[in-house]
């Protein structure tokens, strides 16, 4: 799959490939994490760190971008190289090209040791690091508690599996496990390749079709999150000044109604005018912060707050209380109104930057609706109450987890 979008706004272009791999494990999770930061650090080109940053410096300061990400039930590994436009460029140089070269030989030809590993010391350290990004979303509380949240909802599902594997799972991964692991990726992924920015065109993406060749495919649309049999609740306890309150539901909608449970979501508690935030929030005082989130590929929506732990229940029925309020149709005109325009900005800021229009292109493709972000906002004005008191009726609360302050519940 392909995109490119040329456009003068910016004076840069970006090109990426994007590899979608179906979760499976922690540990092949953890496993195929390790691998676009060390692919990115050199390659067989440019064997050296060093020689490899003086490449870029020659090419007017370009640079190369590396991550992982999830979306729905797929872990994607994000390949990304930025620069000047060609016309900005003062020799006249193909920067676009040799962008897509070094992309090229990141993806198809990184370096090796001579035991055909990656090397060692770049192994280490990319590890290393992931490790730490883990201990720190571990230690931002309001992270981990929606990651626990998202792992016990989707417990038994790919989705519930971490985008980068669990601490334990990244400290046992090999050097033989990852290099494994990337060569299976290249040769069975979904790869999706962007070219955006001024002058930006698909050239490229035809060489990469060459080098991948004819693949089996896979389908890579997420399965939506099935109907709850009983609620499940989880309390976990720490030393904390505020406690956490994160509730899964299952929103229910089918893929036509996507858009009319984004903008329920966003009137329940996706803007500083919704129930959630003016009620809970600033009425009541029952939370330092109250908001929902639509997960669209699942079908899901989170509702995450900060919460006093002697207001933890409470919380957690005014929040349903909200809710059911909603399913009654108790929505005003302004309510609507002010969720409305508010996504309609969101859709509207889509092209101020090429990553985001390449996150809303990829996620389009893997929910089989790759429309553009003005035909969103077209369509979310033409929403109507009714449709709207539908969609909260669906909603089906799933989980619940509390990350429990130990001092305040014992004291």
């Amino acid at each position: 799959m392909a995109f490119s979008c040329s456009t003068p706004q910016f004076k840069t272009t970006r090109i990426s490939a994007h590899l979608i791999l179906p979760l499976v494990s922690p540990a092949l999770a953890a496993q195929r994490a390790i691998i676009p930061n060390v692919v990115s650090r050199a390659t067989r080109a440019y064997p050296d760190y060093t020689e490899f940053g003086k490449r870029l410096q020659e090419l007017y300061g370009a640079s190369v971008h590396a991550g992982v990400s999830r979306i729905g039930d797929n872990q994607i590994l994000t390949l990304a190289a930025s620069g000047i436009a060609n016309r900005y460029a003062f020799g006249g140089e193909d920067v676009q090209s040799a962008l897509a070269e070094i992309l090229e030989s990141i993806v198809f030809d990184p370096l090796t040791d001579a035991d055909g590993l990656f090397p060692e010391d770049g192994f280490k350290q990319e590890k290393r690091q992931l490790i730490e990004t883990i201990d720190s979303e571990f230690n931002e509380k309001r992270i981990y508690a929606k990651n626990r949240c998202t792992e016990i909802m989707f417990s038994g599902e790919a989705a519930g599996v971490p985008r980068f594997g669990t601490r334990e799972t990244l400290k046992a991964a090999t050097r033989e496990e990852v290099k494994k692991a990337w060569q299976e990726a290249v040769q069975h992924a979904q790869i999706c390749q962007f070219a955006i920015g001024d002058g930006a065109d698909s050239r490229y993406a035809e060489r990469f079709a060459d080098k991948l060749g004819v693949r089996e495919t896979w389908s890579d649309v997420s399965n939506p999150h099935p109907a709850p049999q009983d609620i499940k609740r989880v309390t976990e306890e720490m030393q904390l000044a505020q406690s956490k309150l994160v509730m899964g539901m299952q929103v229910g909608t089918d893929p036509e109604e996507r858009l009319t449970g984004k903008l329920m979501a966003a009137i329940f508690g996706g803007t500083a005018s919704s129930k959630l935030f003016l009620n809970v929030r600033e009425k009541q005082s029952l939370c330092y912060y109250c908001s929902a989130r639509h997960d669209t590929p699942k079908s899901v929506m989170f509702v995450e707050s900060g919460v006093e732990t002697a207001n933890l229940e409470r919380a957690e029925e005014a929040i349903l209380a909200e809710l059911s309020a909603m399913q009654r149709g108790e929505i005003t005109d302004e309510e609507i109104l002010h969720a409305k325009l508010a996504m309609c900005n969101s859709y509207n800021a889509v092209a101020d930057s090429a990553a985001s229009i390449e996150t809303w292109y990829l996620s389009g493709m893997l929910q089989e609706d790759p429309r553009a972000p003005e035909e969103f906002a077209q369509r979310v004005m033409d929403i109507t109450k009714e449709q709207i008191v539908a969609a909260a009726n669906k909603v089906k609360l799933d989980t619940v987890y509390q990350l429990r302050g130990e001092s305040a519940a014992n004291g």
